[in-house]
């Protein structure tokens, strides 16, 4: 196996055992029974254990944002394009658990340092992507509290989705990427038409 297949190896057993034990309960040793080799072996790809930590975050976050580029590029609909975003950002939470899972702790633990390098160096791109889409869908003061007023609102339905089925009887709707997209759009219609009314008294 290659130096980059190895780590790659390592920073998907990482970001799988991070994300259902947590960061405390998963030791170097822990990583490195894991994948089938010895601490010194592991030690060799990453210094320490919060390098380890940040590398799979990297590595789990960029997998799964960049397609949005591919999803978005091309659209120029400016409500398809917020659609495709709303529905892929649904999606991957409430399909993808390691994903869902390490956003969830990350929001926790709130490691300033971390938190500094995935803004940096990850999610910069995407956010930026929904703010631009919002910029051309929505009639909104400010673009980039409203893409996290969108984000926020995802994120805690798939928080919430599994109190809600109990609060409400059973509503399995309420734990559906589809269901999620349909409401959250809903939502956002109302300021999208003021937009598109106003840029029509504009022209």
């Amino acid at each position: 196996m290659s130096v980059s297949e190895s780590r790659e190896t390592i920073l998907s057993e990482a970001s799988r055992l991070f994300a259902s034990k947590g960061y405390s309960s998963v030791s170097m040793r822990h990583v490195a029974e894991h994948v089938g080799m010895t601490p010194a072996n592991l030690y060799y790809h990453f210094k320490n254990k919060e390098d380890l930590i940040r590398e799979s975050l990297a590595f789990v976050f960029i997998g799964k944002t960049q397609p949005l580029e591919d999803i978005t590029q091309g659209q120029t609909d400016p409500e398809r394009r917020f659609t495709l975003f709303v529905s892929w950002f649904s999606q991957l939470l409430f399909e993808d658990d390691i994903f869902a899972k390490l956003v969830c702790r990350e929001l926790l633990d709130g490691d300033d340092r971390r938190m500094e390098f995935l803004a940096k160096n990850v999610l910069q791109r995407p956010f930026n992507i929904l703010v631009g889409i919002i910029d051309d869908f929505l009639e909104t003061k400010d673009s980039a509290l409203s893409a996290v007023s969108v984000v926020g609102m995802i994120l805690g339905h798939y928080q919430l989705a599994k109190v809600l089925q109990h609060l409400y009887g059973d509503r399995p709707e309420y734990g559906h990427p589809d269901w999620i997209t349909a409401h959250v759009l809903d939502e956002f219609r109302r300021r999208a038409t003021a937009h598109s009314d106003r840029s029509d008294t504009h022209d």
